[in-house]
């Protein structure tokens, strides 16, 4: 699995006729202007926070409403966003009716299925964590793979990976046949990945033992 760089840039509102207040005053039966109302009340006491206490994911919210979201949408996705360990509200409807003035969740819904790329911020945000954390993670590697300790021996494997010095057998063994293999058949391509899965057990097997 590769994760793409997070970048801000994919995060700004680009989602034309989106309505979040036309659509909740068309579920409910009242006016646009009564709905607008309901949406002001509700965001007012979104952003003062209950008794004072903001929600954890307030500082992604405000991010997103810098990115020109409205501010129900960016509600929802800072909130999806979040661990849903302890997070609050703990439920969709929970987060809809007390805190964005909605009826009910179904006007997140539709949110969701007539733009994908609420789903897309979501994921983006999620990942925003690891590239923050990326230059720790690369810290925490070389100090491990410097220690000259057989239990590092995984994280200097790593290392040599990462900067080339060190290629697994199995992709020395595929790289030499690779300009072979658009002319082999597909019996060949089996008995060929079963031969490479062979040799890379033969390499952690050996490994292994080194590490004891």
């Amino acid at each position: 699995m590769s994760l793409k760089p997070w970048n801000e840039q994919q995060l700004r509102f680009n989602l034309p006729g989106l309505d979040e207040v036309g659509e909740d005053a068309e579920e409910r039966g009242i006016s646009p202007e009564q709905a607008r109302q309901i949406s002001a009340a509700a965001r007012q006491q979104l952003e003062v926070g209950r008794a004072g206490k903001l929600p954890e994911w307030h500082g992604e919210y405000l991010m997103l409403i810098e990115q020109g979201w409205p501010w129900r949408v960016a509600t929802y996705i800072a909130w999806a966003s979040s661990p849903k360990i302890g997070r609050k509200p703990e439920t969709l409807k929970e987060l809809a009716e007390t805190v964005l003035g909605l009826k009910s969740p179904r006007v997140i819904s539709n949110w969701r299925k007539k733009y994908p790329s609420i789903d897309a911020v979501i994921s983006y945000m999620q990942a925003k964590a690891v590239w923050e954390f990326r230059p720790d993670a690369f810290k925490a590697l070389v100090e491990n793979a410097t220690r000259p300790d057989y239990k590092t021996f995984n994280d200097r494997k790593l290392f040599f990976e990462m900067t080339g010095d060190y290629i697994p057998k199995s992709q020395v063994h595929l790289g030499d046949l690779a300009k072979d293999l658009s002319e082999l058949s597909d019996a060949e391509l089996d008995q060929l990945i079963g031969s490479a899965d062979s040799v890379e057990k033969e390499a952690d097997s050996a490994e292994g033992e080194g590490e004891e």
